[in-house]
Formats: structure tokens, sequence, C-alpha cells
């Protein structure tokens, strides 16, 4: 999926920080860069994470924080500081991470993946049909099969949905972070790829194991996007 991200920091240089981070980890990520926690109270844009530090002149970070609750934000806030004391507020306001800077990579790299995680697990697609409206969370998606000028999308419970959006659509909802396009007719959730054989099939876990075929100008980006998301996630799957 595309990440909604805010960075909020006086400091242009910690900002900059950041924002390199992000993009070193993620280049699919929207990013919007405030340098006071009055403009970004001012947005109105919905965002996924927000990246805000605690010691601004004016409204302060703790302060932003509640203020953003109180307008029933409910996205995730990762505060930057360089003092501690500040944690008990910080966790008032359901604070996901608190990092300390300069921000370490490695420190870096585990809370942002962590947030995103979460939100995975919480993020939902819409199918309607004829019959009924479901909310699928994209963590109970196996792999989306094309047929025609439609999409079939199976879940981890062994269920189907028969839905008249085209893969290109569900590809755009769904995003590639945690999903790969391994055949023109396939999509596959890098969650429930149990292996990839030589004769260029990807086997599938779930409620029933299934084999889908990838085509051969896919078949080492798959491999490659395998691994990466395998040492990525390990931790926090």
């Amino acid at each position: 999926m595309k990440y909604k991200i805010a960075v909020c920091d006086d400091e242009k240089v910690f900002a900059n920080d950041i924002i390199e981070k992000i993009k070193s980890d993620n280049d699919n990520s929207e990013i919007t860069v405030f340098y006071s926690g009055e403009n970004l109270l001012k947005s109105k844009s919905d965002f996924n994470i927000i990246f805000l530090d605690i010691e601004m002149p004016g409204l302060n970070g703790i302060n932003t924080a509640f203020a953003l609750r109180e307008k029933n934000y409910d996205g995730i806030i990762i505060f930057l500081t360089s003092h501690t004391e500040f944690m008990p507020d910080a966790f008032k306001v359901n604070a996901f991470r608190f990092l300390n800077k300069p921000v370490e990579e490695e420190k870096f790299i585990e809370a942002f993946t962590a947030a995103k995680k979460f939100i995975l697990n919480t993020d939902h697609i819409l199918i309607s049909g004829e019959k009924e409206t479901v909310y699928l969370k994209l963590t109970d998606i196996v792999y989306l099969e094309a047929y025609g000028d439609g999409t079939y999308i199976y879940d981890k419970n062994g269920r189907v949905y028969n839905t008249d959006k085209s893969l290109k659509y569900w590809k755009e909802q769904i995003g590639s972070e945690h999903f790969f396009q391994i055949h023109k007719s396939y999509i596959v959730s890098l969650l429930y790829v149990k292996d990839i054989t030589s004769d260029f099939n990807a086997v599938m876990s779930g409620i029933k194991q299934v084999e889908l075929t990838i085509s051969r100008r896919n078949y080492i980006p798959l491999k490659n996007a395998f691994f990466d998301y395998i040492r990525k996630y390990a931790k926090v799957m």
C-alpha cells in the first residue's frame, strides 16, 4: 500500500534525516513535512504515520498529539526527542514508538517496519457484491486471480470472493509492500508464499496448499522480493 506519512520537526536537519530514512526503506510513501505542530494540525490529510518531534517552540509535540487525538486521529504517532523524561506523557496519547535523537538507523527500521506491519494487520479492502459487502483484511488475502474483466480473491480461510474489478484495480488498492504480481493472472501475498519451485511455481500456504504459475521474467524478481520480505519482516510477523 501507499503510506501517507507526516514528519513534524522544527529543525530541518532532523526532519530531512527522517525523510531520507523513510525513502531508503520504502519508496512508495507520500511524505509531507511540517516545521511546527500548529501547521500539522491545520492539515486536512489523513496520515497513516506521523513522526513527531516533542521539543518544538510554540505548540510542543505532546500537546500537538493530544490535539490530534481530540480530532479523532487514530493513526500511528512515533515521537522523536533527545529527552526520555517525556516518555510518560508520550504514552498517554497512545504513542507507537519513542525514538531518541539523533535517530539510529537500526532503531528507525525496527519502528517503521513494525508500524507498517501494524497498519497491514488493521487495513482492509472493501469487496462489494450482489449478495454481500465484505471488509477483508489485507493479511487474510492469500492471492488474487484474474478472469476476464474480473478478479477472484482467495483468503486464508478458503473463501473465494468474486469481484467485477480488474486485477490492475486491486493491485493499486493493495499496493506492492506485501504483494507481488507473479504472472499476468496472479498476485500473491508474500506473507503466504511457502516455496518457490524450480519449475516456476509459487507454493501458497493457507487452509489449502495451492501452486501458482510464475512467469519466467518474474521468477528471479519474485525470489529476490520474497527473501527481502523475510529478512525485513521476520522480527515483527
